[in-house]
């Protein structure tokens, strides 16, 4: 009954004062609006559940944070190879079901009518228990069993989305049994896959759905179930009843070792056995499916949570400011009630129902303005990342609850100061009551103090990440990005065997180096930033380590690469026409290779072998030094690594093809130049990307792109939200204070003096605030540590730069309440009140 009338009562008083109820309200909002936006998304990516039955039963075995990875040479236990998944299948003590998985995202579809173009989708090579391990029925048709999934090409069969399937085909039910064109194949369809479901994939929506056995048609020219080298699997499995996730741990890792000393382990390289031997595959929880994009941005997110929580205590002090001066004029009121009898405890259960309703009004806002607000945290991840957004249960309890906690935040304190008055001084004099020059409103300087060290965190910290994007970006990357385009190709898809795949490439630079817009161009097997890498651990004469210390990246490239990409050679020479497969194996190292293997000595003439058996007749004799230049594997924000560059043309298979290009003017102008030399060159030739270098080059920092656009843009909330409030605390100091400025000037204070009085109590303010906002920003940077480039967290030139912005915008906003006080006049001021 209380809080009903409580609640009516606060409606009231809203209305009475409808500009401090719009205020409070909106600035809440925005506050609750950024943490609920960032919650949602966290929610989407971290805490949602796959839509299966009992998901909280399923565990990932491996890296679940590296489900599209693929790796061709050493086996890896963070994804895994056909033949160790069959091994870990069959032979595990504590799954219920172990299925694996793996996606490709250039799946071209033609569903046989003119009505639907094609078009490259998201689809998922499953195992043939897939749908039974998650326990999924289907929306139509049938799902995959086991008999779909045997010998390679034996069974064409496809599960549609349920999304794929009504946006596609409309919901037909006709499409079952039908066949569609898959990268140029016929699968035929046999059911979809239920309504929610997307994959196991956060962050992908997949299309279509496809037997493993079929992973030949899908990723053409390649045949993978075999290859115990070929590690393209992620694995997830559903434990028994009652075991626990160190028991599924311990049983796999035994498996995995007994699988190294059968069939399995005989078909690997006694190098292979040696490098996995001592490997340990994790077992995680799998309820909420693997991700790529989790891994990349679960930290840049949290991050943002915690400066949005710093913007929304900010807003909480700014309402707590409003409350504080609107108590000082509801103070006869408070001291007639307690005059009556009224007690202290009911009157601050009003006054918190009054701020907790203020409190839910702005979340309820908030959460509007975070359906705004999730669509540009879902920006940051790139346009192909899909995250299940809806708000659930968790986002509705996180809205509702962060309403409620600020709510008791930003009210409290008014409350017990409403509460604090003396009986007899207010109910005889009600003005002395209002503005006693003893307190002069010192709760709310008090809090735009803190507001004011808030504000300098946020600000300190979106601006050390707003410079160290720039100095990454800005670096020296070992040549310059302004004219390179990169395009990927994958002519094994296209029918090519290794000695035509060579040939193809010469054919490509001799018609694309005549194109309009290309000045020269080269190509390579891995490129630059193109997510293409390799690795292996050499064998150097005179230099002995572990075999980590011994491992260098590798690239095989063309003749005229260095020149083309820029990258000077600083002794002897690049790879060149004359490197063919009959003249004698050479390479090219990098500065980084002579620092490690040859301490800094010239290695032109020296030799050193790849550390496989199959290679140690076969050494590479160093014909060149090049600069270190960044690139993909060495990671834009790393120290450039040991590589060494062999000729393309004398390597036993390629792999892929890719193009470097370097143009007269902007890349973008030669794409479709470039691409069209391509599709003439072969029609049929896949075509990955076709993209200039400075794009690749910012989608690998796209993590860090994001967090300082967001950062900055939250740091400018947090300065505005402080602003006002000093604007807002003045304004009412000054009015409070309207007959002493009058007595001042009657007494021959002049407007200048009334001036400096005013500002010279608002800096106090914001210097008490910078001194203990500087030391707490010093010490919070060390949780942006990793996301700094170039900077340190203690960046005197940062923190000197949003001193000095603070205080600027500060003393603006001061400025306006500090001229209103010296434009009093003495005689209206006298008669004040």
């Amino acid at each position: 009954m209380n809080v009903s009338q409580d609640i009516r009562y606060a409606v009231r008083q809203f209305r009475r004062n409808p500009g401090f109820t719009l205020v409070a309200v909106l600035t809440l909002a925005l506050g609750n609006g950024a943490n609920t936006s960032v919650f949602t998304v966290l929610n989407g990516l971290l805490l949602k559940m796959l839509p299966v039955k009992d998901p909280q039963q399923l565990v990932v075995v491996g890296d679940p944070t590296q489900a599209s990875s693929r790796s061709n040479g050493t086996p890896r236990t963070e994804i895994f190879s056909y033949p160790l998944y069959k091994e870990l299948r069959d032979r595990n003590a504590v799954f219920s079901g172990l299925c694996a998985g793996a996606t490709d995202h250039h799946i071209e579809v033609d569903p046989g009518s003119s009505q639907f173009p094609d078009q490259k989708i998201n689809g998922r090579m499953v195992s043939g228990n897939y749908f039974s391990v998650l326990g999924m029925q289907p929306a139509a048709g049938r799902l995959l069993a086991d008999a779909d999934d045997t010998a390679e090409n034996a069974n064409p069969v496809v599960v549609l989305g349920y999304d794929y399937w009504q946006t596609k085909f409309a919901g037909s039910l006709t499409i079952i049994n039908h066949d569609i064109r898959l990268n140029g194949s016929p699968f035929t369809v046999i059911g979809v896959a239920p309504a929610g479901f997307d994959g196991d994939v956060v962050g992908e929506r997949m299309a279509l759905y496809v037997p493993l056995s079929m992973q030949p048609e899908i990723v053409r020219g390649r045949r993978w179930r075999k290859n115990g080298n070929v590690s393209w699997l992620s694995l997830i499995g559903r434990l028994e009843p009652g075991t626990s996730l160190a028991q599924a741990e311990a049983n796999v890792n035994v498996v995995f070792k007994q699988a190294l000393k059968s069939d399995y382990g005989a078909a690997l390289s006694s190098d292979d056995r040696k490098a996995i031997g001592d490997a340990h595959i994790k077992v995680e929880h799998g309820s909420g499916g693997v991700s790529d994009v989790r891994g990349n941005y679960t930290v840049p997110l949290l991050l943002l949570m915690g400066i949005v929580a710093l913007v929304l205590l900010i807003a909480c002090v700014n309402v707590a400011n409003l409350l504080l001066a609107r108590a000082s004029s509801r103070t006869r009121e408070i001291t007639i009630r307690l005059a009556i009898g009224a007690n202290r405890r009911r009157l601050l259960q009003q006054l918190l129902t009054e701020s907790c309703l203020l409190g839910l009004l702005g979340g309820a806002i908030g959460a509007l303005l975070a359906i705004a607000g999730v669509r540009m945290l879902v920006g940051m991840f790139g346009s192909g990342t899909i995250l299940p957004l809806t708000p659930d249960w968790r986002v509705f309890m996180f809205t509702i609850g962060l309403s409620l906690l600020t709510g008791v935040v930003f009210g409290m304190i008014p409350a017990l100061q409403t509460l604090k008055g003396r009986l007899s001084v207010s109910l005889k004099d009600p003005v002395q009551s209002k503005a006693e020059p003893s307190t002069r409103f010192g709760w709310g300087k008090g809090l735009i103090a803190g507001q004011v060290a808030l504000s300098l965190l946020v600000l300190f910290a979106a601006l050390l990440l707003v410079r160290s994007l720039q100095k990454l970006m800005a670096q020296d990357f070992g040549y310059s990005r302004d004219h390179l385009l990169v395009a990927r190709l994958d002519p094994a898809a296209a029918g090519y065997d290794p000695t035509h795949m060579k040939l193809l490439a010469e054919q490509l630079v001799t018609r694309i180096s005549s194109t309009p817009g290309v000045r020269s161009v080269t190509y390579s097997t891995n490129g630059l930033f193109s997510g293409s890498e390799s690795a292996d651990a050499i064998i150097v004469p005179g230099f002995s380590g572990t075999e980590r210390d011994r491992i260098a990246l590798e690239d095989y490239v063309g003749p005229g690469y260095f020149d083309v990409i820029g990258i000077p050679i600083l002794t002897g020479r690049g790879i060149e026409k004359q490197d063919t497969p009959t003249s004698t194996r050479v390479a090219v190292v990098n500065e980084a290779m002579v620092k490690h293997f040859y301490g800094g000595n010239n290695p032109i003439g020296r030799q050193f072998m790849i550390d496989d058996a199959a290679e140690l007749s076969r050494p590479f004799t160093i014909i060149g030094v090049s600069r270190n230049a960044k690139d993909h594997g060495s990671g834009i924000r790393e120290d450039v690594r040991p590589r060494f560059y062999q000729a393309f043309q004398q390597v036993t298979d390629p792999g892929q093809i890719m193009l470097e290009a370097q143009t007269g003017g902007a890349p973008s102008a030669a794409i479709t130049n470039l691409q069209s030399e391509i599709k003439a060159a072969d029609p049929h030739l896949p075509i990955g990307f076709i993209q200039s270098l400075d794009s690749l080059v910012t989608g690998s920092a796209g993590e860090q792109i994001a967090l300082a656009k967001l950062s900055a843009f939250f740091g400018a909330l947090a300065l505005l939200l402080a602003c006002i409030g000093l604007y807002g605390v003045m304004s009412y100091t000054v009015a409070g204070r309207t007959r002493e400025i009058g007595v001042r000037m009657a007494l021959g204070a002049q407007r200048l003096d009334v001036l400096r009085l005013v500002l010279r109590e608002a800096m106090l303010l914001v210097v008490i605030g910078l001194a203990i906002g500087i030391p707490l920003s010093l010490a919070s940077t060390r949780f942006l540590h990793s996301y700094l480039f170039g900077l340190k967290g203690t960046d005197p030139a940062s923190l000197i730069a949003v001193v000095v912005v603070l205080g600027i915008v500060a003393a603006s906003a001061a400025s306006i309440p500090a001229r209103r006080a010296a434009s009093i006049d003495p005689m209206r001021a006298l008669r004040y009140e």
